[in-house]
């Protein structure tokens, strides 16, 4: 049974054993494609893609792309990222330590939504010492994530969440239920167990819940209020990061999709090509075929006689065969085509990049890339830049929503006064920006007043400050120098006598040699 049809059956017994689609009246809204889609990124993320096979005559082992990619797209959105909390009030002392939490596992969680397409953040209120309410952050993965509706702009606005605790005995699971009308959002939490003897009847998945149990009996969920009622709110209380790719597995559906997606084929014949290429350094390693009579016979404490060799060198003889002639030694030595293998599996590897937007040399060896133009490889670069600049916008923009939810928790459970704080975000460029773009950045900067020119010429000439002064000192005299000469030249013109002056004659000569430098240079 599948995790979605198992929630369903939860929300039958939640709601008088009817359908979730008639208590709620609403269609389906994940597809049999989507879930499917879904469950399968799950299985490539933990490396255990439905392709990858043990037997004696059939072995695919892996290469751990799909959590080589998820992990690569994580790391360089995230490389450099900061998010500044600033105000003196207690209530950005309150969101400093909220944004602490989420930069020490923001990387992790982002790298789980690019593997499955999305995640949410969702606060949560419970009650601390003394009575006192505080905040949490709870993470829900795309496969423990049902959405339930949609707004007109494609954004979640009801859901139900499952969030499990395992220990030793038994298995924990607490459904969530948000549900948004209006201004008006209802939140229903139930638990569910299921004991130790029941362990046998649960699949791997642990798609099933097993039986209702109080939230009390649960130390992590006993503060929790079974059913919650928040008025006048905007907007849903969780936050729902999503790929920012297009869906090319449901093109009406509005969730997102796995940041390797586009590349499960690829990485199914990336699998089986390295497969192969283990395979061709198995089946050609050197071996020595040794007729019986060659070997001389030991007897082990019974007087049998054994034949012994080395254990290093019981691959190399295979002592086992009659050859049938006078020769007692047959050497196995074939040829390996291993060049033709990891050549084959690198163009793989390099389309895999390609498809999947990062940038050449992340799983592929850029030794064996193909020569491309510079304008290619200027294309193939910024396709990932911008590739990384649009998750992380995505990753702002979901951030955002979950201080902002934060902010009306302190709000609505007077958990902090009201004060003023502002959030600023900063990611870093180097990632995001090509050089050429960052130059013409710098430029604006420059233009604006934001940046100096010494710190200008610093930074892409390589000039000392010193050297950039002294530059700047000179350009700024010519210049003006040209400026004088164009003044007097101007005046000149005006000279009724038409005789040429000083000043036109010295413009002329300097026009002259600049003219006479560049036909040098041309040539």
């Amino acid at each position: 049974m599948s995790f979605l049809e198992t929630l369903k059956g939860v929300f039958r017994k939640m709601f008088s054993n009817s359908t979730i689609e008639e208590v709620l009246h609403i269609q389906p809204t994940i597809s049999t494609k989507m879930k499917d889609a879904i469950e399968l990124w799950e299985l490539m993320y933990k490396n255990e893609s439905p392709w990858l096979e043990e037997s004696p005559t059939n072995t695919v082992r892996s290469l751990g792309l799909a959590s080589m990619i998820a992990s690569e797209k994580a790391r360089t959105a995230t490389i450099e990222m900061e998010i500044k909390v600033t105000g003196d009030s207690e209530r950005a002392d309150f969101m400093r330590d909220v944004v602490s939490k989420i930069d020490k596992t923001i990387r992790k969680q982002l790298e789980y939504g690019i593997a499955l397409g999305g995640i949410v953040i969702k606060p949560y209120v419970m009650k601390g010492t003394n009575n006192k309410y505080k905040v949490g952050l709870n993470y829900v993965k795309a496969v423990d994530f049902y959405p339930l509706a949609f707004s007109s702009e494609g954004d979640v606005i009801e859901a139900a969440f499952v969030d499990r605790i395992i220990t030793k005995d038994d298995i924990y699971s607490k459904v969530e239920w948000h549900k948004l009308v209006g201004t008006t959002l209802t939140i229903q939490s139930k638990a569910f167990i299921i004991h130790n003897r029941q362990m046998n009847n649960v699949n791997t998945t642990m798609t099933e819940l097993g039986n209702e149990i109080p939230l009390t009996d649960v130390a992590e969920w006993a503060e929790i209020t079974p059913t919650v009622i928040i008025k006048d709110v905007d907007g849903p209380m969780f936050a729902y990061f999503k790929m920012p790719q297009s869906n090319t597995i449901d093109l009406n559906s509005p969730l997102g999709v796995s940041g390797f997606s586009k590349a499960v084929d690829l990485i199914k014949d990336a699998d089986k090509i390295y497969s192969d290429l283990l395979w061709e350094f198995e089946g050609g390693q050197l071996a020595v075929d040794v007729d019986r009579t060659a070997l001389n016979p030991i007897k082990d404490k019974d007087g049998r006689p054994i034949e012994v060799l080395p254990q290093r060198q019981e691959r190399l003889f295979r002592h086992t065969l009659d050859l049938g002639t006078d020769e007692t030694y047959n050497v196995f030595n074939p040829d390996l085509r291993d060049e033709n293998y990891i050549r084959g599996l690198n163009n793989v590897l390099m389309h895999i990049e390609d498809v999947c937007e990062i940038s050449r040399g992340s799983i592929s060896e850029v030794t064996y890339a193909e020569a491309r133009t510079a304008t290619e490889m200027r294309i193939l670069k910024q396709r990932s830049f911008a590739a990384n600049a649009d998750i992380q916008k995505e990753l702002q923009n979901t951030l955002e929503k979950t201080i902002d939810i934060v902010d009306k928790y302190c709000d609505l459970y007077s958990i902090v006064p009201r004060g003023d704080y502002e959030i600023a975000y900063k990611w870093d460029d180097s990632i995001i920006v090509d050089k050429d773009t960052e130059r013409q950045v710098d430029l604006l900067d420059v233009n604006n007043g934001l940046l100096s020119k010494v710190e200008y010429r610093m930074k892409w000439l390589g000039e000392t400050e010193v050297q950039a002064e002294e530059a700047l000192q000179k350009i700024n005299e010519e210049k003006k120098e040209d400026l004088e000469l164009n003044n007097q030249v101007m005046f000149g013109l005006n000279n009724s006598t038409g005789e040429t002056t000083d000043a036109e004659a010295s413009y002329n000569s300097r026009s002259q040699s600049n003219a006479s430098t560049e036909t040098t240079k041309n040539e």
